[in-house]
Order: C-alpha cells, then sequence, then structure tokens
C-alpha cells in the first residue's frame, strides 16, 4: 500500500522538509548577507560598496498571459526588499506543437512587462519541454542597491500590518482567463469575468513597494498561500506572532463572486499586486498619506506581537491558529478537474 505521507502534494513543499533540504545545499559566504531562508523574498550579496538582490519565481498555474506574470512575480520580490529590479533572466518551457504565434505572444507580454518596469532581459533559455500541459516561465529578478535592504524578519512587535491593493486579485484574473467557461456554468455574469480579468495589469508592486520602503519594518508579497501565507512567513521569518482581522481585509466584490462561484477563500488565492506591509506606529499616518496619495485600496489588519512566530486569525467565531502549510486555492481549480470542464 502507498502511503501518501511520503508523496508531495500540490504547492509549496512544506516548511520543515524545505528547511531540511536546504541543509544539504552549501550557502556559506563571507558575501552572501541572505542566503536561503523560508520567509525571505530574495537573496542578498554584499557587492563592493553595494548589495546585490536576486530572486526567482516560477509560473506553473496560468496559461494565459504567462510572460507578463513571469516578470512582475519575480520583480515584486526584489522591490519588496525596497530596491529597484532591473536585470531579469527567464528560462522557457513549452510543451511540443505549441505554435510559433504563442511563443511571440509570450515573448511580447514579457516585453511589455519590462518596459512598464525599466527592466531588460541579460540572458535565459528556451527549450520545448517533453510532456508538459502548459507553457512554464521561470524568471529570476536582480537589483543594485548602495541603501537599505528590508528583510521580512525585521517585522518588531508594536508594529502594525497593512493589507494593500487586490487581495486574490491575480488569482481571480487567471481563473477568469483560463476557465471562462466553468465560470459562466456557475452562474458568474461574463461582466464581472471581464472585470476580474483586469487585475492581471494590477499584479506589479514595484511602485507601490520603492514609495513605502523608508517607512516599513518588512514587506511581503502574497504570492502562492495568497496573503495568509505571506503573514505566516513574515511571522516564521521574525520569531513573532501577528494577530489578524479576518473581517478587515479589503476583499474587492469582482474577487468575491469569483471565488465564491468555485467555493475558494481569497485570503488563500494567488495575490501579487497585494503588499503585506509591518509599519511602527509612528510611521502610520506616513503611510496612510502615501497610499491615498496612490490611489490604493488598504487596510490595518493586525499587529506584529511578542510570541513564537505564529500567526492567529480573527474572525466571528474568535480566534483560530494558522499552523498549518497553506496550499493555494488555485490548485484546487485544477485538482476538481475543471480544466477538462473548461474544455
Amino acid at each position: 500500500m502507498i502511503n501518501d505521507k511520503n508523496y508531495l502534494s500540490e504547492g509549496k513543499l512544506p516548511w520543515r522538509l524545505l528547511s531540511e533540504l536546504l541543509e544539504l545545499l552549501p550557502s556559506e559566504d563571507v558575501d552572501l548577507v541572505m542566503g536561503p531562508r523560508i520567509g525571505e523574498d530574495a537573496a542578498v550579496i554584499r557587492l563592493k560598496d553595494g548589495f546585490l538582490v536576486a530572486h526567482a519565481d516560477p509560473i506553473t498555474t496560468a496559461t494565459a498571459m504567462i510572460g507578463w506574470l513571469a516578470v512582475h512575480v519575480s520583480a515584486n520580490d526584489i522591490a519588496v526588499r525596497g530596491v529597484k529590479p532591473r536585470w531579469f533572466i527567464p528560462v522557457v518551457m513549452i510543451p511540443a506543437k505549441t505554435s510559433i504565434e504563442t511563443m511571440k505572444k509570450i515573448f511580447m507580454d514579457m516585453a511589455e512587462a519590462l518596459r512598464s518596469i525599466g527592466g531588460i532581459v541579460i540572458g535565459g533559455h528556451t527549450e520545448v519541454s517533453p510532456d508538459l500541459s502548459h507553457p512554464i516561465i521561470s524568471m529570476t529578478a536582480i537589483g543594485y542597491t548602495r541603501g537599505r535592504v528590508i528583510f521580512t524578519r525585521d517585522a518588531e512587535p508594536g508594529d502594525r500590518v497593512i493589507a494593500i491593493g487586490p487581495i486574490g486579485g491575480e488569482g481571480a484574473a487567471v481563473i477568469a482567463t483560463d476557465f471562462e467557461k466553468v465560470l459562466i456554468d456557475r452562474g458568474v455574469e461574463p461582466g464581472i469575468i471581464v472585470e476580474a480579468r483586469k487585475y492581471i495589469k494590477e499584479i506589479s508592486v514595484v511602485d507601490k513597494a520603492l514609495r513605502i520602503k523608508d517607512y516599513v519594518s518588512a514587506m511581503h508579497d502574497p504570492t502562492e498561500g495568497g496573503v495568509l501565507q505571506a503573514l505566516r512567513e513574515i511571522a516564521l521569518a521574525s520569531g513573532n506572532d501577528i494577530i489578524v482581522d479576518k473581517r478587515k481585509f479589503p476583499i474587492d466584490s469582482t474577487v468575491k463572486k469569483i471565488t465564491d462561484a468555485l467555493g475558494l477563500d481569497p485570503l488563500k488565492l494567488l495575490s501579487s499586486g497585494a503588499l503585506i506591509a509591518t509599519v511602527p506606529p509612528r510611521y502610520l499616518e506616513k503611510i496612510e498619506s502615501i497610499l491615498q496619495d496612490l490611489g490604493e485600496k488598504y487596510s490595518v489588519v493586525g499587529e506584529v506581537v511578542e510570541g513564537k512566530g505564529r500567526l492567529l486569525l480573527v474572525d466571528d467565531e474568535g480566534e483560530t491558529l494558522i499552523d498549518n502549510d497553506i496550499v493555494d486555492e488555485i490548485y484546487m481549480v485544477w485538482k476538481n478537474n475543471l480544466f477538462q470542464q473548461q474544455l
């Protein structure tokens, strides 16, 4: 009999297993300021009088606009370090029988995204790979600074927790683009599907992250696992507890309609374009002023407190400890064979 405990499921690796695997890899170097560590967004390398910041991220759960997504998702992880992303290295893997038109679209989308943030491609790799059902891109983003680098671990007790931007928007856009037929069958109006797709153009946090970087203790962009996973990673990296009120998260009505139709939790859904920041109380008013000037939706959802690196979620039923690895809700769409229904 096969023991399911010996096999991996979708999503990020369990933290304990990932820690064990990382310990197998050499990562000690006098110039490595921040190496592979759970909860930290990007590596930091001391370089002469400054710091090189680098990060790699794959796009595996979308089929449309993956070139656009690959650039912005990786760029966000540099920006939340307080550093402008500049250089990019894409690895593009596509299934056999992919059309040349599709390939051109992927690269055109990458080009549009790069121009929007002032980035350039400095190398990469492209191949036709066997046994793929859809294209996959792994993107490396790199930036450089002579100033402060922000670490996820720097969240301090007393900091306020702010959720900024379209929570669940990225996931809603992916679902609306890749699973239109399924949504219509579930009673979602076509106009809602059109609106949801627009979130794909709002997934960059580069501008807002760089605008608020001088007033935060930590920033984290919620990608796989959504805002709850991002909050858990901040708690774990900092060694402090984070208490948030589920009722205070700003969920757009369009996202809610998409997620309700499929029985998904927007707080556990792909959320590139949203941003979680921990802010010392003395800077809270300044942060709010900047966000208002940018026209960003935001809410103060909780607080960092002394503890053991845990996430506590408050709602109408009381307080819940979130201590399990969060599998992104997007995988439920694929796991429930909705892709076959779409076809």
